[in-house]
């Protein structure tokens, strides 16, 4: 009777240890497991059928400037020119920010590569008139101002749209302007149309766009893809990086 006692005790033993050991498999197996489900799921929320090619999407910055100007079709709102397919959006924008009870202006759209080199070389003769040397200039002007051939603006996607109190006391266009009531409502809305505020003010978001914060300088990339953008706080830059590495 004791060796039969003895012999079920150990069976419990063997029991329980065999049990802990399979476990702590399970547990050390869980964390890649859950990596691997999130990974997949985050590779299925993009918008559907959107890809880094599409057209709303066309990347130009520093990284990737411009040699040559682009072939689209223009159209002129308020003596601006911009790429013709957004003139519907653009208009939906403002008139819904005039409902919402704020006036808007156009401060700017396209901008050939030319005169973009004007506005860059405009802003480094005023930093070295301030006392600034050549390079001085230059790399604060870049902080600002996209070099010619690296602005979005040669793409006619992109506006420079602020509201008319927010432009009345920010008439050279500053980062403040978001203070105001109008600004505020274009920063928030601009999504809902298509549109997302280009350059953020984080400073990872400046680091990829290599541009600091703007206020008013809105980028229009699709209704999906800008909620997409501002719902996970994208750059274009991310975006497109994140479509290419889920070969979207």
């Amino acid at each position: 009777m004791p060796y039969i006692f003895v012999i079920l005790i150990l069976v419990v033993i063997f029991g329980v240890l065999t049990v802990r050991h399979f476990d702590k498999q399970e547990e050390s197996a869980s964390p890649d497991v859950k990596k691997s489900t999130s990974t997949a799921k985050s590779k299925n929320t993009f918008p559907k059928g959107v890809k880094s090619t599409d057209w709303d999407l066309f990347l130009v910055n520093k990284k990737h400037p411009l040699s040559a100007e682009l072939n689209f079709n223009k159209v002129t709102v308020d003596d601006k020119q911009i790429d013709a397919r957004i003139e519907q959006p653009l208009a939906n924008f403002r008139q819904a920010a005039q409902k919402a009870g704020y006036a808007t202006t156009l401060v700017s759209g396209y901008r050939s590569i030319a005169y973009q080199k004007q506005i860059f070389d405009n802003s480094v003769a005023q930093y070295e008139a301030n006392g600034l040397s050549a390079t001085e200039a230059k790399n604060k002007t870049a902080l600002v101002i996209q070099t010619p051939g690296a602005s979005e603006h040669h793409t006619g996607l992109a506006v420079d749209l602020a509201g008319d109190d927010a432009l009345a006391a920010y008439p050279a266009l500053q980062a403040e302007m978001d203070q105001y009531a109008s600004q505020k409502w274009l920063i928030q809305h601009a999504p809902d149309y298509g549109f997302v505020l280009r350059f953020l003010s984080d400073a990872k978001s400046i680091q990829q766009t290599g541009i600091d914060y703007e206020s008013w300088h809105f980028r229009y990339v699709g209704v999906a893809n800008a909620k997409y953008m501002t719902q996970h706080h994208l750059t274009l830059e991310a975006y497109v990086v994140a479509l290419k590495k889920a070969n979207r």
